[in-house]
């Protein structure tokens, strides 16, 4: 039976952000990006203690209620991961676009925003459940808000 109201998946669009340079994020700092998303990534500080805020714009979509994500920094000789803060993620799609919009939280002690701040970060990955993203960094260190 065919339907010609079957929702595309995400993994086959083949529109890029480029086409919709209206899309920006302005609330944080584009950290990395691959074919399909932009991450931005900020080091934020909330009641003394800091954590990594987090975005990712583009075809990535997912809705998680349990189980949360890690974020992998990975430097030259080693890597860092982080846990989020939340066990809950939820995308957001955006009106009129094929991409979505998903934020999310990192736990960081100090030290660890140190090495984010002071090493060079080669890639990062998200993983969500079963899934790994894999990014490219575009800039070299994350400011700090």
């Amino acid at each position: 039976m065919l339907s010609f109201f079957k929702k595309k998946p995400k993994s086959q669009i083949s529109e890029k952000l480029s086409d919709y340079p209206e899309l920006q994020y302005d609330g944080g700092t584009k950290f990395a990006e691959n074919e399909n998303n932009d991450v931005y990534v900020d080091i934020e500080e909330l009641g003394g203690f800091p954590y990594i805020k987090t975005a990712i714009l583009g075809t990535f979509g997912t809705r998680i209620k349990k189980e949360g994500s890690t974020l992998t920094f990975h430097f030259k000789n080693e890597k860092l991961t982080l846990n989020s803060e939340h066990d809950q993620i939820e995308s957001d799609e955006i009106k009129n676009t094929p991409f979505s919009f998903t934020q999310i939280d990192f736990e960081a002690t100090e030290e660890e925003i140190k090495k984010i701040q002071e090493q060079k970060t080669t890639n990062i990955t998200f993983k969500f459940l079963k899934e790994e993203i894999s990014f490219s960094p575009v800039v070299i260190n994350i400011p700090e808000a």
